[in-house]
């Protein structure tokens, strides 16, 4: 039986999310979820659900749960903010300075995804995680994916922009290795925070792990269509492998 489409009532109450159909006339099979970077909230994902127009996917921006502290504005996925030096340069700081570092421990954040995946897009929706469920995120939002999938339940892939496997996950701790979520890692070719050491730590953990790098410097959410359109074949390839040549991505 094919899934149905979830709309906001499935949701918890505190639940800040948006929800985009796929396009008309086509059927539904996978839900994608996506997740901002620290200090966010989900108006800029959710236009960007928008602008993609995916077949066979409905895809939703969802909200982290917890504010961030000191009247700082928006929302993070780690259990408590976290500074730290930043050891590979992707922030332009100097190597004294201490900033505001994605890495947490995300056992909240574990939690919000998982129930919302197993009672609103398993129980309700009738959505498989393993088969048909994606998490896209940036920053923190794309540690939280990855965290979930290591850590919790398999998904169908991850895709991470910026965001690496959590200090907090450790292989040697997961019992069902490898896990069979498909992954990718994206970042710019320079001063970006997707390095090789850690592109290893995820191939440890994930039975299929691929690195994608932007023509950029840094990490940040792709800017037009020569940066998207890796990501776009990456999804179409799970959403209709059978027609990616008449859509022109080969």
């Amino acid at each position: 039986m094919a899934p149905s489409l979830p709309t906001t009532a499935d949701f918890p109450c505190d639940c800040v999310v948006s929800i985009t159909p796929p396009p008309a006339g086509t059927d539904l099979t996978h839900a994608i979820l996506l997740l901002h970077g620290i200090g966010d909230r989900i108006d800029p994902f959710t236009i960007l659900a928008t602008r993609m127009n995916l077949p066979r996917a409905v895809i939703i921006a969802l909200q982290a749960p917890k504010p961030m502290p000191f009247d700082l504005g928006g929302f993070q996925w780690g259990n408590d903010i976290v500074f730290s030096k930043d050891l590979t340069s992707a922030s332009g700081s100097s190597d004294d300075d201490e900033i505001l570092s994605p890495d947490a421990e995300f056992s909240t954040s574990r939690k919000f995804l998982g129930d919302i995946i197993e009672q609103v897009l398993e129980k309700k929706c009738g959505f498989i995680a393993a088969k048909n469920v994606i998490l896209w995120g940036y920053g923190q939002g794309g540690m939280a994916a990855l965290d979930i999938a290591a850590c919790r339940m398999n998904l169908c892939s991850v895709i991470s922009v910026g965001g690496w496997l959590p200090s907090c996950v450790r292989a040697r701790e997961i019992i069902d290795l490898p896990r069979t979520t498909s992954v990718l890692l994206c970042g710019g070719e320079t001063n970006s925070n997707i390095t090789d050491e850690r592109v290893k730590q995820a191939e440890e953990i994930f039975k299929e792990c691929r690195r994608l790098k932007f023509p950029m410097k840094g990490d940040f959410m792709p800017r037009n269509k020569e940066e998207i359109s890796p990501i776009l074949r990456f999804l179409l390839r799970i959403l209709i492998p059978d027609e990616l040549e008449k859509r022109g991505y080969t």
